[in-house]
């Protein structure tokens, strides 16, 4: 099975964020937001270069909005938050355009702030939804040009030491996204397990999860890559991934957001976060 060399993606991501990731997160005084913030501080790293900025959209029909939930108080709260996981914040606001949602805002703004890792709540102020994400992570996962980390009310906090799954296909997508959890995100008590789904008997993907543990030793990052064969009458690759999610116990999931097809949202992205 053919794979993309790790090592030439990782140079490559080395020369494009030679100071750091631009790390921003979406807040709107919810909790879940609050959750946002702890895993987006939690995840910068001064020392490495990385920069946190805190992106809030104000709409200025929302007069009914108490003072709490206003841009000022906003401000503090979450400078404060970060302060306290000692990271500096850097706080930008932007009015709504008229007929413009909160969604494209805030796509926009990360756009134009260069943003890499855009951490967003899996729902806002409006409340959760169990079988499905709140309009502005899902617009986020679909359209944004960042990286996006989706935090769960039921997600980890992530303190001091994480436990990742990666779900690989091979892809250069994927390749991508592991080298920035391997270079970029990666903390040192961390974690990193690697798994590949199959619908076949495994020998093949074998190629390519060698290739993942040779990559991993090289650079110390400590964990376990293995193939998962599923039988595909009862069991999809998104189902897969999930179980063995619950498997290792891992706190947080890892993927390319598209594989070897054009989309930019891939079908197993979509159905996992979704």
């Amino acid at each position: 099975m053919a794979f993309v060399p790790l090592e030439d993606v990782y140079k490559e991501l080395l020369k494009r964020h030679p100071k750091g990731l631009y790390i921003g997160v979406a807040v709107d005084g919810s909790t879940m937001s609050d959750r946002a913030a702890h895993v987006a501080a939690n995840l910068a790293n001064a020392k490495r270069g990385d920069k946190l900025n805190i992106l809030h959209i104000s709409d200025r029909t929302k007069t009914y909005l108490p003072k709490h939930l206003q841009p000022q108080h906003l401000r503090n709260y979450y400078q404060d938050l970060a302060a306290t996981a000692r990271v500096k914040a850097d706080w930008i606001c932007r009015e709504k355009e008229e007929g413009q949602s909160t969604c494209q805002a805030l796509t926009r703004m990360a756009d134009k702030n260069s943003i890499d890792l855009l951490v967003v709540g899996s729902f806002g102020r409006k409340g959760e939804k169990l079988d499905m994400l709140g309009t502005v992570s899902d617009f986020s996962l679909r359209e944004s040009h960042a990286s996006i980390c989706i935090v769960r009310s039921t997600g980890h906090k992530s303190h001091q030491q994480s436990k990742y799954l990666f779900a690989t296909d091979g892809s250069h997508a994927a390749g991508l996204a592991f080298c920035i959890l391997v270079a970029l995100l990666r903390r040192p008590l961390d974690i990193i397990n690697v798994v590949m789904v199959t619908t076949s008997d495994g020998v093949k993907e074998q190629d390519t999860i060698a290739h993942y543990k040779e990559f991993m030793e090289k650079h110390k990052a400590v964990g376990l890559a293995f193939v998962k064969t599923i039988d595909v009458r009862t069991t999809t690759i998104p189902q897969g991934i999930l179980e063995a999610a619950h498997e290792t116990d891992a706190d947080v999931l890892v993927m390319g957001v598209s594989g070897y097809g054009r989309k930019r949202l891939g079908s197993g992205s979509e159905e996992i976060s979704v």
